[in-house]
């Protein structure tokens, strides 16, 4: 990721070895913040559109399975942050789905990575620095113009 600079590697990998250690949870996390914060995103989950208390999102097993995947795919990029053509692959691979299978809508991606990174500062309070903040709205940037340019190239 060429946008990136060693210490932000090294910020966003601090923050990940903490959110990553447990994958379901934190996935939940999010999850249910992007649903309370954006509940027009549940349009996306036929399964899970007549959830509405918080207590029901907290008991959902598709919430958990779903915030899973999306700490794996997380996961996947961070893990190879120093070899773009594996992210791109990932993300390519993630745009298609999304756009082709589930009808989810580019501008979704921006509004996941917004609650991401309003779940770290909850989860992590002070221990969320600014400058690791910054790293990850850098590498939340440069992920998202390229799924807007693998849309761009699949739209009909």
């Amino acid at each position: 990721m060429a946008d990136l600079t060693g210490a932000d590697i090294e910020n966003i990998n601090e923050v990940w070895s903490k959110i990553y250690a447990n994958p379901e949870e934190s996935g939940r996390t999010v999850v249910i913040s992007l649903f309370l914060t954006y509940p027009q995103t549940k349009i996306y989950f036929k399964n899970l559109k007549n959830i509405s208390t918080l207590q029901e999102m907290q008991d959902n097993a598709g919430i958990r399975a779903h915030g899973k995947r999306v700490m794996g795919a997380l996961n996947h990029v961070i893990e190879n942050l120093k070899d773009w053509d594996a992210v791109c692959s990932a993300l390519s691979h993630l745009a298609k789905r999304h756009q082709d299978v589930h009808k989810v809508e580019v501008n979704n991606f921006e509004l996941l990575f917004l609650v991401i990174i309003s779940v770290f500062k909850e989860a992590l309070g002070s221990g969320f620095t600014p400058e690791q903040s910054k790293s990850w709205e850098k590498l939340f940037s440069i992920t998202y113009k390229y799924l807007e340019s693998c849309y761009a190239n699949t739209d009909s």
